[in-house]
């Protein structure tokens, strides 16, 4: 005959002798209180994803614009991980910024370009307003003539995202993101 162990009690702590194998609690008290506590984290668990699909329903085509730009920014700063600050050339402590050459305020339509953003140091984007005049000389050397008149050139045209291509996106972005983490 095998001897039972003592366990512990789930919710008080006490120790106590099973009568059976699975038994959890020493107690029809503790067993109630148990129960309850499952009950309550279904609960939280069920509202939780309740709340999540009503936050959706509710966010606006600037909400997922917003989104869009946090992934995105990730994204330049992995693409652009090891690599020195576009505008000054030192190295870049910590995750550093995904800095625009032409600000989102005045061209809007270069917010998600590629080539119009590039990973910076702190004290450049934030303390020298991007440090546009190193910028625009050492992105020339980056990416070309050719490309940076392309973005001059295209930095007045409309930028018109649905809510399903900036969704589309987002979900485009995450994947680059993941392919350079895990390259």
């Amino acid at each position: 005959m095998k001897l039972v162990k003592p366990k512990k009690c789930a919710v008080c702590g006490d120790d106590f002798l099973p009568s059976k194998t699975t038994q959890k609690v020493c107690g029809l008290n503790c067993a109630i209180s148990l129960g309850k506590s499952n009950v309550t984290k279904q609960n939280q668990k069920a509202w939780n994803k309740e709340k999540k699909i009503r936050k959706e329903k509710l966010k606006t085509h600037k909400d997922y614009l917003s989104d869009f730009q946090k992934v995105f920014n990730e994204f330049i700063r992995e693409r652009d991980k090891g690599e020195p600050c576009v505008s000054c050339g030192c190295k870049v402590v910590g995750n550093g910024h995904a800095s625009h050459m032409f600000s989102v305020g005045s061209s809007p339509s270069l917010r998600f370009n590629e080539d119009n953003v590039w990973r910076s140091c702190v004290e450049c984007n934030l303390h020298k307003h991007g440090n546009i005049a190193e910028y625009s000389i050492r992105l020339r050397d980056k990416i070309g003539e050719e490309r940076f008149n392309s973005l001059i050139v295209n930095r007045n045209t409309p930028l018109k995202l649905s809510v399903g291509e900036i969704k589309q996106l987002i979900i485009e972005y995450r994947k680059k993101i993941k392919s350079l983490k895990y390259a």
